[in-house]
């Protein structure tokens, strides 16, 4: 029993030993921007860098929170990625899993030929539809607006493949006995599916806010205006005019711009795992 059980622990510190690797690895450069956000400049270009700031400044924060006489506004552009990624997450959960629990749940003619074709459509690259996307959206006038920054970001073919796949591993069972008790497909759906499927909608919610706050080649084409500008686009702006002046408060800027996502991460992590490892099983 000791011989079998020393190579289970053997194998256990290593694999602890990579994921403290690999987590550093990662952390290391958020903590260094994070600190050297506090540092004055001679601090971070000078011959002497330090990791922890040796003489701590708050100036790159007031900096950053005086918008005047600049060309963007740094918390405007906030609250505009806000406002596009919370209402993109939202539309897509929306029609991913109604998509989802058609294809999952449903018989209709043409159900695996038309859901083939779906999947079909993520070989695409995103690049060769920015143009017809574009023609749309201005055929519609609906550029430099915020329809034009979320409807995009709406319908997820990989959300669709991901809800169907975890939807057909819930129990018919369940659904039956709510059929019985007269409930309709709407109320199917919504008191019985929807609750059951809230790990992947976790994570395709993880999924489409982070695709939707670090978009910057969409937003660029659409949007033509500072105050419709979202966090990637006014950081590109925010860094070229300060680049080469004040490190100190473009790092500030960056702080502010991974500290939502990660902290949407972190607060739906456990029901992002679950949905990740149960999106394999069938019914």
């Amino acid at each position: 029993m000791r011989k079998s059980a020393r190579p289970v622990w053997l194998g256990r510190a290593a694999l602890t030993l990579v994921a403290l690797v690999l987590a550093l690895i990662w952390v290391l450069p958020v903590a260094w921007v994070l600190s050297s956000s506090f540092k004055p400049q001679f601090e971070i270009v000078g011959p002497v860098r330090p990791f922890l700031p040796l003489h701590p400044v708050f100036g790159n924060w007031e900096n950053l929170t005086d918008p005047s006489g600049r060309a963007v506004n740094i918390f405007v552009a906030f609250l505009n990625s806000v406002i596009v990624a919370l209402a993109s997450t939202a539309g897509a959960l929306v029609t991913s899993s109604l998509a989802a629990y058609a294809f999952a749940r449903l018989r209709f003619p043409g159900r695996g030929p038309l859901f083939v074709v779906l999947l079909a459509t993520m070989m695409i690259p995103y690049e060769v539809v920015l143009v017809p996307l574009f023609l749309q959206f201005h055929r519609f006038g609906l550029l430099n607006s915020y329809p034009a920054l979320i409807l995009p970001h709406v319908v997820s073919v990989l959300g669709i493949f991901l809800l169907r796949q975890f939807m057909q591993g819930i129990p018919r069972d369940l659904e039956d006995s709510a059929r019985t008790d007269g409930a309709n497909l709407w109320q199917v759906y919504w008191h019985v599916i929807l609750p059951l499927t809230k790990p992947a909608l976790s994570t395709l919610g993880v999924f489409v806010f982070l695709g939707a706050w670090n978009d910057f080649l969409w937003p660029l084409i659409v949007v033509s205006t500072p105050d419709k500008q979202t966090l990637p686009l006014a950081l590109v702006t925010f860094q070229s005019a300060y680049g080469d002046l004040d490190y100190g408060t473009v790092l500030a800027s960056v702080i502010v711009a991974i500290a939502p996502p990660l902290l949407f991460f972190l607060f739906a992590q456990r029901l992002v795992i679950q949905g990740i490892s149960r999106t394999g099983l069938k019914g």
